[in-house]
């Protein structure tokens, strides 16, 4: 990456692309789109290594992770095991509900019912022609 960065010549990013600090991958994604229409493809008739600065810049922009908020440590962000809540006496946990992807097997199955009930007529009825006369 930092290779590639050096293709930038010490450019910023954002000011290859034209694009304001903290734009977001469609903006960036238009405006890498915009530049290389302008004459900056070498298909076009730009120059490889002008269009080589806007991939570089794009790439930069659209792969450096976001800084989400960041949340001070506090007692409950400490690691280890999580007492498990307090359940009331007389009481029975019940089990988790399966997770929803376990549809998902069922498909198959009803594929296999369709052809056994649509082919075991026709391998009875195919077996009861050859048998009698």
């Amino acid at each position: 990456m930092t290779a590639d960065l050096r293709a930038l010549g010490g450019a910023d990013p954002h000011d290859v692309l034209g694009v304001r600090r903290g734009a977001s991958p469609q903006q960036v994604t238009r405006a890498f789109h915009r530049e290389a229409l302008r004459g900056g493809h070498p298909d076009t008739g730009g120059d490889a290594r002008a269009f080589r600065r806007l991939v570089v810049a794009r790439d930069a922009l659209l792969t450096t992770p976001d800084p989400g908020p960041v949340q001070a440590p506090g007692p409950s962000a400490r690691p280890g095991p999580s007492a498990p809540p307090s359940a009331s006496p007389g009481t029975t946990a019940r089990p988790a509900p399966p997770p929803a992807s376990a549809d998902t097997n069922v498909l198959p199955l009803i594929v296999l019912l369709i052809l056994f009930l649509v082919g075991v007529p026709h391998v009875l009825l195919a077996l009861v022609i050859m048998l009698v006369p």
